[in-house]
């Protein structure tokens, strides 16, 4: 993450590398090891394939979620960050899409955060009329709470165990933010 950070040509053989994988070069040991620690569910469409995110945010911590009032705020609070990444990785300007990262360390803040969610009391506070009322985005009010709340948590659960993974390999973790 650092190097990639540091210099310019990293970045861009990084951001190619992103939005057009070498499927035709052999994959080096670190990418095989990077693979395999990639759960099969994410490989294409990430941890919430739904573009639920947010709603992993608020089921996080549901009372933070209605205190939030404009972006910068949001983008500090501890749910956007285990979702989206610690902080912002760079000076975008020379990517295709935003990039933020997160640190080993975070990424097992982030992971212990998820493992000591109390399920029972984030339950009784998740809605999802009070998701869509909040505007969170991707929500359907048709949907049960019981069925989104499940689907959602089960996502952060999967995340958890992916951070994890990148702790005990002591690897940062940059997300793209697309």
């Amino acid at each position: 993450m650092r190097l990639i950070q540091a210099d310019p040509e990293q970045r861009e053989l990084a951001s190619l590398w992103l939005f057009s994988p070498p499927d035709d070069k052999p994959l080096s040991d670190l990418d095989r090891r990077l693979l395999a620690t990639l759960p099969e569910e994410f490989r294409t469409t990430g941890p919430f394939p739904d573009r639920s995110y947010e709603q992993a945010e608020y089921l996080l911590d549901p009372a933070d979620y209605r205190k939030v009032n404009s972006w910068p705020e949001r983008e500090r609070s501890l749910p956007y960050r285990i979702i989206q990444g610690d902080r912002r990785f760079a000076d975008h300007e020379d990517l295709e899409a935003p990039w933020r990262c997160s640190t080993t360390s975070f990424l097992a803040e982030a992971a212990a955060t998820i493992d000591a969610l109390d399920v029972a009391a984030v339950r009784q506070e998740f809605s999802v009329v009070e998701m869509r009322n909040l505007g969170v985005y991707k929500v359907h009010e048709i949907e049960p709470d019981d069925e989104v709340f499940d689907r959602v948590l089960d996502r952060l659960r999967l995340l958890a165990h992916y951070y994890h993974q990148l702790v005990a390999l002591d690897l940062d973790l940059i997300i793209a933010t697309v």
